[in-house]
């Protein structure tokens, strides 16, 4: 009878455990199909764009990009694009999970004139220890470059070049921006991050992947959408249909 007893605990342990593991694919999977929702085609992913070389030429490397079309011109987006940063507008993602995971962020919807001017050599950060990346290059209406890379570290007050602990030496990545002219009156807003690390095993590789990159592809799914609602105003700060309702 005893040994019955500790067979079924035993088995009711291993189907939990198995739930929690099926249960955690199952998320994984909507998560990835959810952050992969904006895919570029074939004649973007080609394309050779400006911040490509800022981590050197050749070498491993992993890319994420993503792209979507919005029914804005250029102009009309790129406000949204200048103000980017945790000590500006945000990220225009899900807030309230990067400030549960300790990201001091808080999104603003609309344009604000003292956020707009972007250059080369500012640091942009992402959390208020200093990580964050340095833009590179700026052209106006149309791109922003940035990188950090712990070979050649941003010297800006504040600044950290973000090394997982994954047991890498080296550890780089960029996060760039494009507009292009889609049709009268629209934009292609595209988004490209690439990502080199040393050693670059098999290991470490799927590390950054699955603990990186997930939250990455999920919170960039999420920008491309609210950057699009916001050019297109339908995008409103929290509370403003309260105000207009009382005035």
């Amino acid at each position: 009878m005893q040994f019955l007893q500790g067979f079924a605990s035993t088995h009711a342990t291993l189907s939990v455990l198995a739930c929690v593991a099926l249960g955690g694919c199952a998320a994984l999977a909507v998560a990835w199909a959810y952050g992969m929702g904006h895919a570029v085609t074939k004649k973007e992913k080609e394309l050779r764009l400006p911040g490509d070389e800022l981590l050197g030429e050749g070498g491993p490397r992993l890319r994420y990009e993503a792209a979507i079309t919005i029914n804005a011109p250029m102009s009309k987006v790129w406000p949204y694009l200048a103000q980017l940063g945790q000590r500006r507008a945000g990220f225009y993602s899900f807030s309230f999970l990067e400030r549960l995971t300790g990201f001091h962020i808080y999104n603003t919807y609309t344009v604000v004139d003292e956020w707009q001017d972007m250059y080369a050599g500012e640091y942009l950060f992402y959390h208020q220890n200093g990580i964050g990346s340095e833009i590179k290059e700026v052209k106006p209406g149309a791109y922003f470059t940035s990188v950090s890379d712990t070979r050649s570290p941003s010297t800006s007050q504040g600044a950290i070049a973000f090394k997982p602990p994954f047991a890498v030496k080296v550890f780089g990545f960029t996060w760039n921006f494009y507009l292009f002219d889609a049709s009268p009156g629209m934009t292609r807003f595209m988004t490209r991050c690439d990502c080199t690390f040393e050693p670059f095993t098999g290991l470490r590789k799927w590390l950054v992947i699955l603990i990186l990159g997930t939250p990455s592809l999920v919170m960039g799914r999420r920008m491309l959408d609210t950057i699009k609602k916001c050019a297109e105003n339908r995008k409103k700060e929290p509370g403003q249909w309260l105000r207009r309702a009382l005035s």
